[in-house]
């Protein structure tokens, strides 16, 4: 994607609260104004859906926490607070071609 680098950077300087100013100026420079707004939007609403989601104790349906285990334990999502909410994954196959049962 063309600029994939430069909003990598972005949204790591905001997320990291370093570098955030060079990182805008580059975004700006490469992107445009516009595509400035766009990813800083982006990453507000991501970062207020997640205090969110942690603030209500949202927990993952059964098909999608028995699927995503393996993900969640080599990224360390399962050591975040909000992960006591969900429980242990249950045992079973899921149908993953079938989306949505993952969510039954």
């Amino acid at each position: 994607m063309p600029g994939s680098e430069t909003l990598l950077r972005f949204a790591a300087a905001v997320l990291g609260g370093t570098g955030v100013g060079s990182a805008r100026e580059r975004l700006v420079d490469e992107l445009g104004q516009d595509a400035m707004w766009e990813a800083a939007g982006t990453i507000a609403a991501f970062c207020g859906l997640v205090r969110v989601a942690d603030g209500t104790g949202i927990q993952l349906d059964d098909g999608v926490l028995a699927v995503s285990a393996d993900l969640r334990g080599r990224s360390g999502i399962d050591g975040f607070g909000g992960a006591g909410n969900s429980g242990p994954a249950p045992a079973g196959d899921f149908d993953l071609t079938d989306v949505a049962g993952l969510f039954r």
